[in-house]
């Protein structure tokens, strides 16, 4: 007869081994992330290098490098780049690098976190090795929602890994790494309600949403499944808990993703005709609720294991996002083919644990031959798998691009131009230059939606290419734009964004490369500073692009001859420095993203500053004659008062957690 400690002891044994298995061959598979960076300038890799290169989360940080200037914290989620940084100075190695290896990391933790999720909570090492094993080499979303036409072969494929390598899902991945422990900790924190478990689920949650904006919708579709999976009488009382959870999570990482970050995604997405809300949402929602309903209904006749039901209910959470979009042709959530991630892991698990109930019931030797058979089909995986790796990961000289090559010229010969620059260019061109753009950022995230809609005009405007041209230069100058790189047809630039490249022509050409040409826009001062009378500024609220008469008017003004110039110098990326001389009825207008952080004083007296209907920053001098003008950015009481918040919650869970573990320490001994 084993005694129990012994058992215990095989059991974390067994367990041990089976993610050492994992960790062995999923770096196997991914190991070439660890010594190189593939520079596929189709991806974002190039976004994230440039905020890991730049990153100053721990003070207030402008970030004058895309769409005309935006708070840092408005560029995205810090995890992934923050991560890179750190990576970068403990290993001594340059940032694409950092980042590849951070993008491996993330590949290789998520097959152990499910694997530590479904084995916890079920006490079955081997169904859930089977199920990291499932997740780990097969694709089984594309028989459901293929990205291409339908094949049966096309569950081979290594999705996930393609999606990493050469695509822009690194901060998503990350933050599915980290949901099977939110899961973990959440179920722990109902069940036995601990400190030390409810510290684990408000670290995991705010490390999500830390890595991607898809962190905080993964826990909610989680928090669903769990929920339905809970006892009937308890559920309310586990829903407050995990409320209290979630708000603890959401104060710690407050400072990174303040209200301000979340209403500019709720803007952007309210801005897209394809991705804001609709009656047809509401359609798919309840077309979803249905099909939950049934799920429900044949998993409680099946088994009244509730770890099991939570893992169907949260794979037809995951699955009604993609299916709405693919079959309903409608949309619950924002880019549903991003959530096939989530389905996967789902998948992997409900597949598994099934799988597992039907060979219980057939005899052990039938059950042993057809484990030895997804075996060995697992080996043959992770050598093809190994194979594609190689194809996707290979390391590129990035210099030899002419996204590289077209942000290093405008640098060097146009410092402190801002510049338009279209598709991949805009992705990677700060991830190693500090050329100023236009644009450059994720839509999903703008902050100033008239520049966004400016943005689409620039690139989508059809036109008569007079019309075109003269409308798209409007846009530019108004936005201080002093070049603009314009992609031909047979570019080497990726994307090729611009409708009507051809309506740019009349510009003087100053650079070309590859199929992409930068051309000179012409300007009476490239200072971002101007000084127009007051009846030249854009209103605001702004009616763009459907309006362009006030931005036309502006742009008259910053071209008047008659008005003085006003040169602006940049000490470091939180200060500006202006001198100009006013008369009555003249103001200051610059060309960078207004932002309640920032702060005027003029000749040492300070003066509010207003926002213009371009989205830019205004301001009264106060006087005529000589003006000395500084404007200095210093976060504003949003910053101030979310890091306060941020830094307290942090500090009070940290304690918890250490008091907590020294009691349970103590009651042990």
């Amino acid at each position: 007869m084993v005694d129990v400690n012994t058992q215990a002891r095989r059991d974390w044994l067994r367990a041990a081994l089976y993610a050492g298995v994992l960790l062995w061959l999923n770096v196997y598979i991914a190991r070439d992330f660890f010594s190189g960076h593939t520079a596929h300038m189709n991806s974002m890799h190039g976004f994230w290098i440039a905020i890991a290169r730049r990153g100053g989360w721990l003070h207030p940080s402008w970030w004058p490098f895309w769409d005309s200037g935006i708070p840092l914290e408005a560029t995205y989620s810090p995890l992934v780049p923050a991560l890179s940084a750190a990576w970068a100075a403990l290993f001594h190695t340059p940032m694409d690098m950092a980042f590849s290896s951070i993008t491996g990391l993330a590949y290789c933790l998520a097959p152990l976190t499910l694997f530590l999720m479904a084995w916890v909570l079920t006490g079955k090492a081997g169904v859930s090795f089977f199920a990291s094993l499932i997740y780990s080499l097969l694709a089984p979303t594309q028989w459901l929602v293929p990205d291409g036409e339908f094949h049966w072969s096309r569950i081979l494929e290594a999705r996930r890994l393609f999606l990493v390598a050469d695509w822009d899902d690194t901060p998503h991945l990350a933050a599915l790494a980290l949901l099977p422990l939110a899961i973990l900790f959440l179920w722990l924190s109902v069940e036995r309600k601990r400190p030390q478990y409810y510290a684990g689920a408000a670290i995991a949650i705010a490390l999500m949403a830390g890595a991607s904006a898809f962190g905080p919708i993964m826990v909610a579709m989680a928090v669903v499944a769990l929920l339905a999976a809970s006892p009937h009488g308890i559920r309310g009382q586990r829903a407050l808990l995990i409320a209290a959870i979630g708000v603890c999570a959401y104060l710690m990482v407050m400072a990174f993703v303040p209200p301000s970050v979340l209403r500019a995604i709720r803007e952007s997405t309210n801005a897209s005709d394809e991705e804001k809300w609709t009656l047809g949402s509401l359609t798919a929602m309840a077309a979803g609720v249905l099909g939950f309903t049934i799920v429900r209904y044949c998993v409680q006749r099946r088994t009244k294991n509730s770890r099991v039901a939570f893992f169907a209910y949260f794979t037809w959470i995951a699955a009604c996002v993609p299916l709405a979009a693919a079959y309903l042709n409608r949309r619950i959530m924002p880019q549903p083919v991003r959530y096939k991630l989530e389905l996967e892991l789902g998948l992997a698990l409900a597949v598994a644990f099934a799988a597992a109930a039907l060979l219980e019931k057939v005899p052990t030797s039938i059950r042993r031959a057809a484990i030895l058979l997804a075996l060995a089909f697992a080996a043959e995986q992770v050598a093809a798998y190994r194979k594609l790796e190689k194809e996707y990961v290979f390391p590129q000289d990035v210099t030899k691009t002419v996204e590289y090559r077209g942000a290093a010229w405008a640098q060097a010969n146009l410092p402190g131009v801002r510049v338009f620059f279209p598709g991949s260019m805009a992705q990677w061109a700060n991830a190693y230059t500090d050329a100023p753009q236009f644009t450059g950022s994720s839509w999903s995230m703008a902050t100033n939606q008239s520049e966004q809609k400016a943005d689409a005009a620039i690139v989508f405007e059809t036109r008569p290419v007079d019309d075109g041209a003269k409308l798209s230069l409007i846009w530019l100058k108004a936005y201080g734009a002093g070049a603009i790189a314009v992609n031909g047809p047979d570019s080497a630039e990726f994307w090729k964004p611009f409708s009507d490249p051809g309506k740019f022509d009349a510009l003087p050409a100053i650079w070309k490369e590859s199929g992409v040409t930068i051309r000179r826009i012409p300007q009476r001062s490239a200072s971002l500073a101007h000084v127009v009378p007051e009846s030249a500024i854009v209103q605001y609220p702004p009616k763009i692009p459907e309006d362009t008469a006030a931005a036309a008017r502006y742009v008259r003004a910053l071209d008047d001859p008659a008005m003085p110039e006003a040169p602006l110098a940049w000490s470091g990326r939180e200060h500006m420095r202006i001198h100009a001389r006013l008369a009555a009825g003249q103001v200051i207008s610059v060309q960078e993203g207004y932002h309640p952080g920032w702060r005027a004083t003029v000749n040492g007296k300070p003066r509010e500053l207003f926002k213009d209907g371009l989205g830019l920053m205004w301001f009264r001098p106060g006087g005529t004659g000589e003006c000395d003008i500084a404007l200095d950015y210093n976060g504003g009481w949003e910053w101030w008062s979310c890091h306060i918040v941020s830094y307290l919650t942090i500090a009070g869970v940290l304690t918890g957690l250490v008091i907590a573990l020294r009691n349970q320490v103590r009651h042990r001994h």
